[in-house]
C-alpha cells in the first residue's frame, strides 16, 4: 500500500530498461501520477513487474525549456489494457539532470502515449 501522496500530473517521459550490460531500450510515455514514492506511467510497450528501470520525467511550463529528473525504481504492476501503463517504486530520491537530457528520447525510442 502506498504511503506517500501522489499528485496528478501530465508531462513526457523516457523509460530506459537495460537489457544486458551494453544494450538499453528507451520507452517513451506519458507520466500520470507522481509522489515521493513512486509514479505511474501508460507506454506503448509493456515492462514487466520486477524489471528494473530507470524512468526520466521531462517537465516543462510553457515556453521554457523542459526540467529534467531521473528517478530509478523497480516496476510493481503492469495493466495492459487500455494501454500498456505501470507503477514504479523508486529507489532513492530523484536527480536534476543537465546536458544529458538532450538525447535521452531521440535513440531506440517508440512514440509517446497520449491521454
Amino acid at each position: 500500500m502506498r504511503d506517500a501522496r501522489r499528485f496528478d500530473i501530465r508531462c513526457p517521459v523516457t523509460v530506459q530498461v537495460s537489457n544486458g550490460v551494453n544494450h538499453k531500450v528507451k520507452v517513451d510515455g506519458v507520466l500520470y501520477d507522481i509522489g515521493v514514492d513512486g509514479a505511474r506511467v501508460a507506454l506503448k510497450q509493456p515492462v514487466p513487474p520486477g524489471t528494473r528501470i530507470t524512468l526520466f520525467v521531462h517537465f516543462q511550463a510553457p515556453e521554457k525549456p523542459a526540467t529534467t529528473m531521473r528517478f530509478d525504481g523497480i516496476v510493481q504492476r503492469l495493466h495492459e489494457e487500455p494501454r500498456f501503463e505501470i507503477a514504479v517504486d523508486f529507489r532513492g530520491t530523484g536527480r536534476f539532470m543537465q546536458g544529458e537530457a538532450a538525447g535521452l528520447a531521440a535513440d531506440e525510442s517508440s512514440g509517446s502515449d497520449e491521454e
